[in-house]
């Protein structure tokens, strides 16, 4: 209750106070986003998710920014592919069409996800519509100063198309493999002097390179933005999305990665059934969002973003690999051919959350040394209500890999359960850049955390202190030293033993925590013919939960984990038209200490080299005037595929190659894009041995587009 009040009053603060003096206040520059440089990378102006205007290059952490147009030239439709050319960056257990990843060597697939700086949902059923977003941020390394709970690799931040000045609409069509059908619609019009609005719409189908699944999706997105005043803002953005998917599950690695008597699995082999007995993935989301600004003077002001979100969820026959029920390995090749399955189904669930980001910031100067002061408080509360069921006796549902049978009646033994979840979390941060000198800048900041879940409660307060010097102008180095920390709910530790050896006192497990140790150098000329970064960082990773070899059912707290690394992403522009992005990145993460595991262990997912290649060039005159061509490639060196089975398996190092066209002519645009040109047989992530993910083969989309 006292979470409560305390947002309460921060938002009538914030929307009743400047509507008092608002007629007194100096006009300001009008809110903008940031500028659409066609850029995979270091962004020369400001990121959303700093929370402050301070430019990149004085901002000691790495932060990379995928525009729209970016994604638009490359014809990606899915945040995990989105991120794919971003250093550090790889995939993780996607179930055919959810946003998972890793960033800097640790898994990023539940809590880092934002949209417009507020946590969006995140794990197995997380899948942003990419036409929304005006551009994709990846801060990497510890996000807890400002953030609070975050994973340790890094975050991502969604940020929204909002309303804008002119009127203007893009409506395209697209085709292409898998029986693609996509339409697309961005409109905006100022409604009057001080009124505008944006409407975001979109209609895709289309089925996918594995059997019986596919995605149908209606998504819409309008927004409506009130200039209260010339120094007072209001947008309110909405969005409904509703997904109809038919989701495919990972494949045995026996036959991928690993060999089979029955030589290797085709590449759109389904372990759901077809027919009407096909595996069902359904949501409906529905969000509300706020977001005011006000400025008091050029140098102070206050900013508050508000939402609220309601998901339903609901999935059925969805199927997994239990094993061969006929498991037979005589000399490393799998003999057997029938595949046992678990029955996942029928689930529901209900969340509803409510977040609130309350944020001030100011600039002064004491003396000779100039502040950018940045205090917020934000609370984030979610409601979950779950019932579900599910057969997980293997033998129930037998699959042939040679001649499967997609028709088998499937009939599951129930084995109902339900649930709720309540969880709460607060936090007090703030920041303060100082800048010592024309190019020597200190940035100190903390965030303290209040977390609640079901009832068990944890604390933490995460640090961060950084520098940057500017060597000449725009080129400058940096340095970071930063914490993160994640709740550990629900598992318990064993603190004190009886005589016996039994246990006598139970505690619960206290936060995971981080560390990163970080440097590295930017350069962003202002003529815009090259930019780019190069980091080095030392993530620590502790209090990493293990198994108890004494009580099976409690845990230790006593696992470490370490990944070092190297990253260098840049832009060229040699010509008029032409543009080379490029990104590496080494990674060495391991683990340290575990109960059970090795040290040493490879973690897992993670390629220890990975590059990627984009080039493109329009043709800026002549009679090929307009005519654009692009070609880009990534490498992942191979991974290991699982832990703690380091030794059992690896997966395999890929290239894939991509390619597009391009003409405009007018208002009209014609764009084709083939990914996987070379039709590379791959499989860039794992579970387990018996959940392969398989990549998408060779695949194309055609795009016509009209601007009014």
């Amino acid at each position: 209750m006292i979470n409560w009040h305390i947002s309460a009053s921060s938002i009538a603060m914030v929307w009743l106070m400047p509507l008092a003096a608002q007629a007194q206040q100096p006009a300001s520059e009008e809110e903008t986003p940031p500028s659409q440089i066609v850029v995979t990378g270091m962004h020369l102006g400001e990121a959303n998710a700093a929370k402050t205007d301070v430019p990149l290059i004085k901002t000691p952490q790495a932060i990379s920014v995928v525009t729209a147009d970016t994604l638009k030239e490359r014809g990606v439709t899915r945040l995990a592919d989105a991120l794919r050319s971003v250093a550090g960056v790889s995939r993780s257990s996607t179930y055919g069409f959810f946003d998972a990843y890793t960033i800097r060597g640790y898994d990023a697939a539940y809590g880092s996800v934002y949209l417009d700086g507020i946590l969006s949902e995140a794990g197995v059923g997380s899948n942003n519509e990419l036409a929304g977003l005006q551009q994709v941020e990846v801060v990497k390394g510890p996000a807890s100063a400002l953030f609070g709970s975050a994973p340790l690799g890094g975050i991502v931040n969604l940020v929204s198309k909002r309303p804008q000045a002119d009127a203007f609409m893009d409506m395209t069509l697209s085709t292409g493999s898998y029986d693609l059908i996509e339409g697309a619609i961005d409109a905006n019009a100022p409604l009057n002097e001080d009124i505008s609005a944006r409407l975001n719409l979109i209609y895709r189908d289309v089925d996918s390179f594995v059997r019986n699944s596919g995605q149908n999706r209606i998504y819409a997105a309008p927004s409506i933005k009130w200039q209260i005043a010339p120094s007072t803002s209001l947008t309110l953005l909405g969005v409904y999305q509703r997904d109809r998917d038919n989701p495919f599950s990972p494949v045995s690695g026996w036959g991928t990665v690993l060999p089979s008597a029955y030589g290797p699995t085709p590449i759109d082999f389904s372990i759901n059934n077809g027919g009407d007995q096909k595996a069902v993935y359904n949501q409906n989301r529905k969000s509300i969002s706020a977001m005011f600004d006000h400025r008091f003077s050029d140098a102070f002001g206050i900013s508050q973003t508000l939402r609220y979100t309601h998901r339903t969820t609901y999935w059925d026959r969805w199927m997994f690999v239990g094993g061969f029920l006929d498991d037979n390995v005589v000399d490393g090749v799998q003999q057997g051919r029938t595949l046992g399955r678990y029955y996942y189904g029928p689930y529901s669930s209900t969340d509803k959350d409510f977040a609130v980001d309350t944020r001030a910031t100011g600039k002064f100067a004491t003396g000779s040394i100039r502040h950018a002061i940045l205090a917020g408080v934000d609370y984030r509360q979610n409601r979950e209500r779950y019932q579900g069921d599910g057969d997980f006796d293997a033998s129930h549902f037998p699959l042939d890999v040679v001649s499967p049978d997609y028709d088998a009646p499937l009939v599951p033994t129930a084995a109902p359960y339900s649930g709720s979840a309540k969880n709460d979390q607060l936090g007090f941060y703030l920041q303060d850049h100082v800048t010592l000198t024309d190019r020597f800048t200190v940035t100190l900041s903390g965030r303290w955390d209040r977390a609640k879940s079901n009832g068990e409660l944890q604390t933490a307060f995460s640090p961060r202190v950084g520098a940057t010097y500017e060597l000449v102008p725009d080129l400058a180095l940096y340095g970071t030293w930063a914490k993160s920390f994640t709740p550990q709910f629900g598992s318990q530790i064993v603190l004190e033993k009886d005589a016996s050896g039994a246990p006598s006192l139970i505690g619960q497990a206290p936060p995971e925590r981080g560390r990163n140790i970080e440097g590295g150098i930017k350069f962003a000329p202002t003529d815009g013919t090259v930019s780019g970064m190069i980091s080095l960082y030392d993530l620590e990773r502790s209090n990493v939960l293990t198994s108890d070899p004494d009580f099976p059912n409690f845990s230790r707290v006593t696992g470490k984990q370490r990944s070092r690394g190297i990253e260098v992403e840049g832009q060229w522009r040699p010509v008029p038209g032409a543009t080379v992005n490029v990104a590496y990145a080494y990674i060495r993460a391991k683990i340290l200490e575990d109960e059970t595991i090795p040290a040493g262990t490879e973690l897992q997912n993670i390629p220890r080299h990975n590059v990627s290649l984009y080039g493109r060039y329009v043709i800026p005159t002549g009679p090929l005037a307009n005519v654009g061509a692009n070609l880009g490639f990534v490498y992942n060196s191979s991974r290991n595929g699982a832990v703690p089975d380091a030794a059992l398996y690896r997966l395999p190092s890929y290239i894939l190659v991509d390619a597009g066209l391009s003409y405009t002519i007018g208002n009209w645009g014609l764009q084709l894009t083939v990914n996987n040109l070379l039709k590379e047989r791959y499989f860039p992530d794992s579970c387990c041995l018996d959940r392969i993910t398989p990549g998408q083969p060779r695949n194309w989309r055609l795009s016509l587009s009209r601007h009014f």
